[in-house]
């Protein structure tokens, strides 16, 4: 089989891709050796979380999705932050930056419904679902690949959205710089006794970040959890039974959202940062974690995968209609031209967050104290962090 473009992973990145290529008219194949579309009704608004900037919210707002997750997706309008040391606090209105709200924090598992339902009325979009890869070739004008029932599907070009372990990162041997956070990031959903005022709310303590975002489930949890913390206090808590988790995060965020009750399960992952050296080979090319993963305190790494998705979506369009080759060195080239900086970027704030916010070192203390000050106070840089945080361009 003859398409345009060969998208492996069929998680929230990929296929957002493959929509956006599919609606230019372009023939797309999405393989992914599980199946990450397979969601029950039940399950939509279950499981991880993600807070959607207004960068992303513009993707799906093309694709004409975004009425249907808006339904399903809380507002924030704030963002307040913290030190449990003392520091003077930070706090981002959305109408700093002239928006109404500064993101929506929504169920990974519902956008990934509506992305299928795009995908199944589309007409130019392949599926091979729990399909494994045999083999890849590129040569200088193809790339193919053997698919483990015999299926060989042709392409211009292959798109690694496969994630931290990408097969397609691996087969074409682009190199990566991967490290640990030697912490673990526990994920939870709470419902509080004081509500959430539509704020994202994240503390600084001595063993790691806390995020809590505001996530409405039909009367069930209003909060969504992620608890980073240093692997040595990771072992305690993992012994925690619920009750002592909710009176640790009682404490640790100063009862600032009042009592906590977990709804449902608490799950966890280890934390480690992974940059490729390159994000292109020959008729190549790697988006979202495939590329990059960083530390969740941002709560940016979907947002960073989507403006990859945008930047390469935008670039095969014009290629296309300048009839050039949409798998040329030239276009991969431009495209990381485009998304390697800010993703650094972001690694490298994330990676000075860590390390300013660690330990109850004085000079530490007093650097924080300062930079909490000035941020606070001087306007401009007040409304360049929010427009970041945002993604407003």
């Amino acid at each position: 089989m003859n398409v345009d473009v060969t998208i492996v992973g069929a998680g929230l990145v990929g296929c957002t891709l493959a929509c956006l290529l599919s609606n230019q008219g372009l023939k797309v194949a999405v393989v992914d050796r599980n199946n990450p579309l397979k969601v029950s009704q039940e399950s939509e608004l279950e499981g991880r979380t993600v807070a959607l900037n207004l960068s992303s919210v513009e993707i799906f707002q093309d694709l004409d999705l975004w009425n249907d997750i808006y339904h399903s997706a809380t507002n924030f309008n704030r963002i307040y932050v913290w030190d449990s040391a003392g520091s003077s606090p930070l706090e981002f209105l959305s109408e700093h930056v002239d928006e109404e709200n500064l993101g929506y924090v929504v169920s990974n598992n519902l956008v990934l419904s509506f992305l299928s339902k795009y995908i199944h009325k589309s007409k130019g979009i392949e599926l091979y679902l729990d399909s494994e890869i045999s083999s890849l070739e590129i040569d200088d004008r193809k790339t193919t690949i053997l698919l483990s029932d015999g299926k060989e599907i042709s392409s211009a070009l292959i798109v690694g959205a496969d994630g931290t372990n990408s097969f397609i990162r691996n087969k074409t041997n682009i190199d990566t710089r991967t490290w640990s956070y030697d912490q673990k990031a526990f994920v939870a959903s709470l419902k509080t006794n004081k509500p959430h005022l539509n704020t994202a709310w994240q503390v600084f303590t001595s063993t790691g970040p806390i995020a809590l975002l505001p996530y409405d489930k039909a009367g069930k949890a209003n909060v969504s959890l992620v608890w980073s913390v240093d692997n040595k206090y990771a072992e305690e808590i993992d012994k925690f039974t619920k009750k002592d988790f909710s009176k640790e995060l009682e404490e640790k965020t100063e009862s600032t959202l009042g009592k906590i009750e977990i709804i449902g399960g608490i799950y966890s992952f280890p934390l480690y940062q992974l940059h490729s050296k390159t994000y292109f080979s020959n008729r190549a090319v790697l988006v979202g974690d495939a590329a990059h993963s960083f530390h969740p305190l941002a709560g940016q790494g979907l947002n960073s995968g989507l403006s990859d998705v945008n930047c390469l979506f935008k670039l095969i369009a014009e290629y296309r209609r300048k009839a050039k080759d949409i798998g040329s060195i030239e276009i991969l080239r431009d495209y990381e031209k485009r998304r390697k900086g800010p993703n650094l970027a972001m690694i490298a704030l994330m990676q000075l967050f860590k390390q300013g916010f660690e330990g109850n070192n004085p000079w530490l203390k007093l650097t924080r104290n300062m930079a909490f000050k000035v941020a606070s106070e001087n306007r401009i840089l007040k409304r360049n962090l929010i427009k970041q945080a945002a993604g407003i361009t």
